[in-house]
């Protein structure tokens, strides 16, 4: 599955920095809109964070496109969606 694989990248990729602050990540299955591009919904819950944290990705993402995504996350910051 590749909430898995997105997982697994996500503890490499942060394991070296610093302690992994992200408690879950879960990415729907693609969904076709009646117009523009096909996408995902990717959303993590982090550490002593209450609110998820929810970005829509084109649906071509690699897991390791998706991981580098949710690392890159900084408190406070609101995403803007990229497939609009």
């Amino acid at each position: 599955m590749i909430e898995d694989t997105v997982f697994k990248h996500l503890r490499t990729m942060l394991k070296r920095e610093h302690a992994l602050p992200v408690q879950s990540c879960r990415v729907s299955l693609p969904v076709q809109r009646p117009w523009g591009r096909t996408y995902r919904l990717v959303e993590w819950t982090m550490y002593k964070d209450a609110p998820s944290h929810r970005c829509v990705v084109p649906a071509e993402y690699s897991d390791t496109d998706i991981a580098r995504l949710v690392a890159s996350h900084v408190p406070g910051r609101l995403y803007v969606s990229e497939v609009c």
